[in-house]
């Protein structure tokens, strides 16, 4: 093993969303509002709050749609605020209303319409907070306002009560043996103390976290690590590791991101991983405990619709024998999802000791009055083992057959790209991200970020261009080859406007012309030398000025096809499009648009434009004939959408991507036909931050990735249509850039990419201070990597040929488009590729195996040999490092009898 690998047994742990059919629709939750976690999980059902408000159980084997289905409900008379069920007795449901009432309900009776078995007040006002004593039957600690009490459910009573807490208790967590609780304040304090210790004083943690967010305190098994949860002072999700031995400082501290959500963490005692899932997101974040760190593990998006809550389910319930180390189940908007967590295993016929040790059982380890007298025990252990599936092994039948030739088909790159997810997942699932080091980026920079409407940098084959601080509308200019540490006083493009760039855009087909939109609504046109502005530039380089806005410029795109056409749009709710080459207007598509306008997007051949306005509408318009083709509403939210044709060659292969967000303030992505904005094929939730979103599609592979301002992550998904016919996104992956959060992102040409070794994208990132460049690769197996992967890469468009001049478009022409392939020259296809499949019969089979462990015997007894011979010259050169006095004889004859000290000289003088 390298180095550089951590020793883990549990590195490659992995977990997919469950499938449709088995997971729970159709239940129509109640989704909280704030940080509350409403599911909980037993070994044989799931509980959560109806729509009405009302507890609901369904049995974990109930799968699929529970829309018809009669679900037995648990009435309460105030709005519950918390439920679980209980450690110690699997059919056992306690609830804990807003008021401090706390019910006990049993699953097990056949009744619709559940009553308690028993219920009782404690005492506590606006509670919000239950968790069950981890092996004291029937205790189990309740928090509110200002106040905590320790109840017993047998006895329903409340048997301590804690009022000395400030503001109210927002979490609470037991240690492993239940002698101390871990609770967390409304004040942004935790307090660690035994509530039965009247008169001891209590521990206190004073901020974990700066941010304005209670935090949430989580005891980390049999360890003396806790982990709090909350938001920094920036408010950026945040987790803190500590030593309760020693809280004076922590021990590790990470940031997750600035989403809305707080993290939901769920920690497996068996195998020390730690799962922080946030509230409206869709990814899983896993960490390893060890030796007082958090190890990151994985940080997995997969896939399936938003968490609202979060919740394990019993290590009973897993399925043992498929080495499935944990389960969450997550409440959706629509129902509730499963996500297995697996360790791959080659033999899963056998129970994996070394994963699966002695779990918590459903028996309690002591009573309430023990408990309550000051005694103390860690929760009783029993083996998770099936020992009915043990040892349960299949033979598999291998057929003779004869050896074959089997050609390798492309599907991806071709042009003919329609039902590209028959087998119902993304064929770029695996596609990983890498950023490079800090000898390979771009720092020391000074963005101007004044404007905060669109992307702050552009970028080429050759250029990146970005505003710069100062006056005058400066803008630097640096060759992608110049890497390092860019000097204060470095030389800029001076612009000549008299206000801020606020848009910037390389030419299609001349990459040494920048375009530059300011405050002072014109538009500028600079030719950048091959030194970028190393040299210094001024007004010698501007080629010309485009006037004619009456506010300041926020989106530049010039024409997919034609050199010389530009559209531009602006805060007056004016669309221009432009001649660049005669530097005059050739038509304002403003008047349709009441408001001001998000972003514009060209369609594949430039024939169409798309708007997205304030007013919430999506508007496609004709630039020629300056006509609205369609309009509608894309999305549900506040906020107005966002627009991008996804287009690719041939026939109906082109989409609208909308970007906005739904009615609880999500941010989504919708995909549209351009000609029915009625409806969207798909709608997608992303997350629930608050950046704009920056769609990148690429048109050889038909991937689009999302990158929000003020994120750090990146997750992408292939687009593509359906065996239906229709248009869909699948979900492959998330990556995650170090460093400041994002303030504008720029994809280089597909050119630019290197397919030797399966490059999908490359990307430069812009933060406060840094560009930082970022490649996408594929995995691929080292033996294929020798082929051109034409299943990933299709033609792309030249960068050389427009397909048409500016005055044949103008008259309706869009001209033929060009292309160029990827496919370096004396590089093989993989289609091409001859894979020749071998069968087995069961007679070779045993026979290789058994000259294999012949071969392997061999090799065992050589080194034994070897290692035999070594320890006899050891023997006689170094006699007195013996050991034993017996006489030993070696295979080759030599006395081997060890010679001791004693008190003769052994014939030796001093005289000597």
């Amino acid at each position: 093993m390298s180095a550089w690998i951590r020793a883990s047994k549990v590195r490659h742990v992995h977990g997919t969303v469950s499938t449709p059919e088995n997971s729970y629709s159709e239940l129509s939750p109640y989704i909280p509002v704030g940080d509350s976690n409403l599911l909980s999980c037993s070994s044989t059902h799931f509980a959560f709050l109806r729509s009405d408000k009302n507890i609901s159980v369904v049995p974990l084997s109930n799968t699929g749609k529970l829309g018809g289905a009669v679900l037995p409900t648990f009435q309460h008379t105030s709005a519950v605020e918390a439920f679980q069920f209980s450690p110690h007795k699997n059919e056992h449901l306690v609830s804990l209303t807003n008021s401090g009432t706390v019910s006990l309900y049993s699953t097990d009776t056949d009744s619709t319409n559940h009553r308690p078995i028993s219920s009782f007040e404690s005492s506590i006002t606006k509670a919000t907070t239950l968790t069950h004593h981890p092996s004291a039957a029937s205790i189990a600690a309740v928090g509110g306002a200002s106040s905590l009490s320790i109840v017993d459910l047998e006895a329903s009573s409340v048997a301590l009560t804690d009022s000395s807490y400030a503001d109210a208790v927002t979490s609470a967590s037991w240690s492993y043996d239940g002698s101390t609780l871990y609770t967390s304040c409304k004040d942004n304090s935790v307090k660690i103390y035994d509530p039965r210790a009247a008169t001891a004083s209590a521990t206190a943690l004073p901020t974990p976290h700066k941010g304005t967010k209670p935090p949430q305190v989580l005891a980390l098994g049999n360890t003396s690590s806790i982990l709090t949860v909350g938001t920094s002072m920036m408010r950026e999700r945040e987790f803190g590791l500590w030593d309760v031995r020693k809280l004076s400082k922590v021990l590790q501290r990470e940031r997750m991101g600035t989403s809305n959500g707080l993290m939901t963490p769920l920690f497996d005692v068996d195998t020390s991983l730690l799962f922080l899932a946030g509230k409206g997101d869709s990814n899983v974040r896993i960490y390893e405990l060890s030796a007082n760190q958090l190890h990151p593990v994985q940080n997995l998006s997969p896939g399936g619709l938003p968490q609202r809550s979060v919740c394990f389910a019993p290590k009973r319930s897993l399925d043992i024998m498929d080495v499935e180390v944990a389960k969450i189940l997550k409440l959706t908007d629509k129902g509730v999802e499963k996500i297995p967590f697996k360790i791959p295993r080659r033999d899963k016929h056998k129970f994996c000791e070394e994963l699966f040790p002695p779990s918590a059982a459903y028996e309690s380890a002591m009573d309430a009055k023990s408990y309550l007298e000051g005694k103390n025990a860690n929760p009783f252990l029993s083996s998770v083992d099936p020992s009915a599936a043990a040892g349960a092994k299949k033979e598999e039948t291998v057929e003779e057959a004869e050896q074959e030739e089997v050609p390798r088909t492309s599907s991806v790159g071709s042009s003919n790209s329609a039902n590209r997810f028959n087998n119902g997942a993304s064929k770029f699932r695996h596609v990983h991200g890498k950023s490079l080091p800090m000898s390979g980026r771009y720092f020391n920079l000074q963005p101007n970020i004044s404007t905060m409407d669109g992307s702050l940098l552009a970028a080429n084959e050759k250029f990146f261009a970005l505003p710069w601080m100062g006056g005058g509308g400066q803008v630097y200019v640096s060759p992608l080859g110049r890497t390092g540490k860019v000097e204060p006083n470095c030389p800029l493009l001076n612009t000549g406007h008299t206000k801020a760039v606020t848009a910037l855009s390389f030419s299609k087909f001349d990459s040494s012309i920048l375009a530059t939109g300011s405050d002072d609504c014109n538009v500028r046109i600079f030719g950048v030398t091959e030194e970028g502005t190393s040299t210094g530039m001024g007004d010698d380089q501007l080629i010309g000025e485009l006037k004619g806005h009456r506010n300041g410029i926020r989106t530049l795109d010039w024409h997919p096809t034609c050199q010389n056409v530009m559209m531009t749009s602006s805060l007056d709710t004016a669309v221009k499009i432009w001649d660049v080459q005669n530097f005059k207007e050739i038509t304002d598509l403003g008047h349709h648009h009441p408001e001001t306008i998000n972003n514009c997007s060209w369609n594949f051949d430039g024939s169409l434009i798309a708007t997205g306005s304030r007013d919430k509408f999506v508007r496609i318009l004709d630039p020629r004939t300056n006509e609205e083709v369609h309009s509608g509403k894309a999305h549900a939210g506040a906020r107005g959408p966002r627009v991008h044709f996804c287009g690719r060659r041939g026939e109906d292969q082109e989409v609208l991507l909308t970007l906005g967000t739904g009615i609880s303030g999500d941010r989504q992505m919708c995909l549209y036909d351009h000609r029915n904005l009625a409806k969207p094929y798909c709608t997608k939730t992303i997350d629930n931050g608050n950046g704009v979103l920056f769609p990148l599609f690429e048109e050889s592979t038909g991937m689009v990735y999302l990158a929000g301002r003020g994120d750090r992550n990146v997750k992408y998904y292939e687009i593509g249509k359906t065996e239906e016919g229709n248009w869909d996104a699948k979900l492959c992956h998330e990556f995650s850039f170090d460093g400041d959060p994002l303030i504008g992102i720029s994809p280089l040409p597909q050119t630019t990419v290197d397919v030797t070794s399966v490059e999908v994208l490359k990307v430069l990132r812009l933060s406060s201070s840094e560009v930082q460049p970022a490649s996408f690769f594929l995995p691929r197996n080292a033996d294929l990597k020798e082929f051109f992967q034409d299943d990933v890469y299709g033609d792309v468009r030249s960068s050389s040929n427009p397909a048409v001049e500016v005055s044949d478009w103008a008259d309706g022409h869009n001209g033929e488009m060009f292309y160029d392939s990827l496919r370096p020259k004396n590089m093989p296809l993989l289609s091409e590729r001859k894979v020749v499949r071998t069968s087995r019969s069961k007679t070779q089979a045993f026979r290789q195996e058994i000259e294999f462990k012949e071969k392997e015997d061999v090799q065992k007894n050589d080194m034994f040999l070897k290692m035999q011979a070594m320890a006899v010259t050891h023997e006689q050169y170094n006699p007195n490092k013996s050991s034993g006095n017996v006489v030993t004889t070696a295979s080759n004859g030599v006395d081997c009898t060890p010679i001791y000290d004693s008190d003769s000289d052994g014939g030796w003088s001093d005289d000597d």
